[in-house]
């Protein structure tokens, strides 16, 4: 006889199911999907559907509760109050960073198709779904986080006092130092491009040269 399923387990069973079921009807309709992971969280654990058929579960430890979670392209992520949780069809699993006590009451996470992003007061942390591997870096103490974010084949943070960006493939932070008076006035990312403009200049990575550039504003 088939052991019977649980009702704590009944839920994230249906939701697999349908899950898999968009896969089917998307590859039979002959369009591409966008989004190669989906991600089913239930009380005692976070699922990973990759593709539609494989399923990769984490446990949650006691009264470990997720404060977001999100996929997108080769990638799914989750935050909780002790993890930064990531994972990729190529990274043999869930990959978890561990957030220190003070980290955990302000850390943010973004998320595109290739990289996942956490921003914490202490650090920025990237996991890159090319070399399924975090990267990251440390803030400065006095510093103060303007913005964060993952797009397209890169990652952005910008604090008070430089701007940090990360291209896929590689295994540091580009850095860039704001002058002592220069403010931040726009920040924008595409296409593997983020542009900064400070009140002296304009900041620009690029994911091919995975470097900044600079252009003085007069």
């Amino acid at each position: 006889m088939r052991p019977a399923i649980s009702k704590s387990r009944k839920i994230p069973v249906i939701l697999i199911c349908l899950a898999a079921l968009r896969f089917a009807l998307s590859s039979h309709a002959g369009e591409d999907m966008e989004d190669l992971i989906d991600i089913v969280e239930s009380k005692s654990e976070i699922i990973a559907i990759i593709q539609g058929k494989k399923t990769v579960s984490i446990d949650l430890q006691t009264d470990e509760k997720v404060l977001w979670s999100g996929s997108k392209g080769d990638l799914g992520a989750a935050l909780t109050p002790s993890r930064f949780l990531t994972i990729s069809p190529s990274s043999n699993g869930w990959r978890s960073l561990p957030l220190k006590l003070e980290e955990s009451k302000e850390a943010s996470a973004s998320l595109s198709s290739d990289i996942a992003l956490l921003s914490t007061r202490n650090r920025v942390a990237a996991f890159d779904a090319a070399s399924s591997r975090f990267v990251e870096t440390p803030i400065p103490l006095h510093d103060e986080r303007i913005a964060a974010k993952a797009d397209t084949h890169i990652a952005v943070a910008v604090t008070s006092s430089r701007a940090l960006a990360l291209a896929t493939g590689n295994s540091s932070f580009s850095k860039i130092r704001l002058g002592l008076r220069e403010t931040i006035g726009s920040i924008k990312t595409a296409s593997g491009k983020a542009m900064v403009r400070t009140s002296d200049r304009l900041l620009i990575f690029e994911a091919q040269r995975a470097s900044w550039n600079e252009r003085r504003l007069d």
